[in-house]
C-alpha cells in the first residue's frame, strides 16, 4: 500500500448501508483528479479485512435486517446508545475488537492522512495515534445531514468535513473548534458536477415519455412496504409515468413486474447511472439515506420521503422538508395525495421544490472535500505533526 512518489491518504469506510462507501468512492475519484500521484487515496473497509472479528463484520448485514424487521428495537438502541456513557463504552469496545486490524492497516498504508467516513473508527484512531505517537493527520467525513451520533465527535480530530450548517453547529456544540469544521456537503457521484444533457435528451436516452412527469421510485428490502407504495400509486391513476429501481434485489424486481400496472411504468434492477436518472426525473420517492438525499438535492430533484430510520435519517428528512425540497409521507395513501398536490396547477409546487433542491444541493461536494484534504496534506508535508494540540 505504500507510495514512493507521494503521500498516502487512507480512507476508512463501512458497508452498513451503502452511503458511507459511495461517499468514500466519490472522494477517491475527486482526489485522483485533484492530486494525481502526490496524494494517493487508499480505500479500506476494516471490517472486511483478514482478522477482523466476524461479529463486527456481520453487523453490516445485521444492520440492514434490523432496520427492516425491527425498527422499534433499532430506534430504542439509537436512543440508549447515543448517551454519554454508552458512547464511551462502545468506543472502548471497538478499540478492543478492532485494534489489531487497524494496526495492520496503518502499518501497511503508512498514511499522511487518515479519513474516517463512519463513526465506528473515530475514537479507535484517536486512541491509536496518541498511544503510538503517530504523525498522521485525522479527518472525519460526516455522511448524514443534521442529526448525528456522539460517536462522530472527538476534539482530537484535525479536520471535520460536514454536509450542512446544522451539522457544523452541532460539531461546535460537541466541543470541536470552529476552525476545524468545514461545510462541504456529502460527496456525491462526480457526474453530478459535470455539464449534463438536457432533460429531454436524457429521457429520450432512457425511453421515457417527454410529455408526462417522471417519478423515480428507488426501493429495496430495506424500504418497508415498498410494494404497498407502488400499489397505491398504481391505483391513484395520477398523470405520471413511473420508473422503479430495485437495486440488486432480483426477487423484488419480479414482484414489481407482476403488478397489473395501470400507468406507464419502467422497471429496472441495478443501475450504475442513478445520478443521471435523478437528473432526468421530476421527483424521487425514496427513504432518507444520507447519500440518496445528497444525490437527489445535487441533481435538483424533489424528494418524497416514505421512510426514515430513527435519528440520522429522520434528521435528513427534516432537513429536506424544512428546506422546501421535499415532503414526508406517513403511508402510501398520503404519498399519493402529496404527489397529487405537487402536480396540481401545472406542477407549481413541484417546480418550487425543485428550485429549493437545487439551492440546497452540493454537486461539487466531492471536489470540495478533496480540496480540503489536499490542503491538509500540504500542511502535513511541511510539518509532519498533526495540527491538533488536543492530546
Amino acid at each position: 500500500m505504500t507510495n514512493a512518489s507521494g503521500q498516502n491518504i487512507l480512507i476508512l469506510t463501512n458497508d452498513a448501508g451503502m452511503g458511507h462507501r459511495q461517499a468514500a468512492q466519490a472522494t477517491v475519484a475527486a482526489l485522483e483528479r485533484r492530486a494525481g500521484d502526490s496524494l494517493r487515496p487508499v480505500l479500506v473497509n476494516p471490517l472486511e479485512e483478514p482478522g477482523a472479528p466476524p461479529t463486527l463484520r456481520n453487523l453490516q448485514s445485521d444492520f440492514n435486517r434490523l432496520v427492516q424487521r425491527a425498527p422499534a428495537l433499532y430506534s430504542l438502541g439509537h436512543e440508549v446508545g447515543n448517551g454519554y456513557l454508552p458512547t464511551r463504552l462502545m468506543e472502548r469496545l471497538e478499540t478492543r475488537l478492532l485494534g489489531e486490524t487497524i494496526d495492520r492497516i496503518l502499518r501497511s498504508a503508512r498514511p499522511a492522512i487518515v479519513v474516517a467516513t463512519h463513526p465506528t473508527y473515530i475514537y479507535l484512531l484517536v486512541d491509536y495515534r496518541k498511544r503510538q505517537r503517530q504523525p498522521w493527520s485525522l479527518a472525519v467525513l460526516v455522511t448524514d445531514l443534521a442529526r448525528l451520533q456522539r460517536l462522530w465527535f472527538r476534539k482530537e480530530v484535525d479536520l471535520y468535513l460536514v454536509p450542512t450548517d446544522e451539522a457544523a453547529a452541532l460539531a461546535v456544540r460537541r466541543g470541536i473548534r470552529p476552525e476545524r469544521v468545514h461545510v462541504t456537503g456529502i460527496p456525491v457521484d462526480l457526474r453530478l458536477a459535470e455539464a449534463a444533457p438536457l432533460r429531454p435528451q436524457l429521457r429520450a436516452q432512457y425511453g421515457w415519455d417527454a410529455a408526462l412527469p417522471l417519478i423515480l421510485a428507488v426501493g429495496s428490502r430495506r424500504v418497508v412496504d415498498f410494494m404497498s407504495v407502488l400499489q397505491a400509486l398504481n391505483e391513484a391513476r395520477l398523470p405520471i409515468q413511473l420508473a422503479v429501481v430495485t437495486g440488486d434485489d432480483e426477487e423484488l424486481l419480479r414482484e414489481v413486474g407482476a403488478i397489473d400496472w395501470q400507468i406507464p411504468t419502467h422497471l429496472y434492477g441495478y443501475v450504475d447511472d442513478l445520478p443521471l436518472r435523478l437528473r432526468a426525473a421530476d421527483a424521487v420517492i425514496t427513504k432518507a439515506g444520507g447519500l440518496t438525499v445528497a444525490e437527489s438535492l445535487a441533481a435538483g430533484t424533489p424528494l418524497f420521503i416514505i421512510q426514515s430510520t430513527p435519528m440520522h435519517e429522520q434528521g435528513n428528512a427534516a432537513y429536506v422538508v424544512a428546506g422546501g425540497a421535499g415532503l414526508r409521507a406517513e403511508n402510501p395513501a398520503d404519498l399519493a395525495d402529496a404527489l397529487r398536490g405537487a402536480l396540481a396547477n401545472d406542477c407549481r409546487l413541484l417546480t418550487a421544490m425543485a428550485d429549493n433542491a437545487r439551492r440546497l444541493g452540493r454537486p461539487r461536494a466531492a471536489y470540495d472535500v478533496a480540496e480540503q484534504l489536499w490542503t491538509l496534506g500540504q500542511r502535513a508535508a511541511t510539518d509532519p505533526q498533526p495540527v491538533t494540540a488536543d492530546r
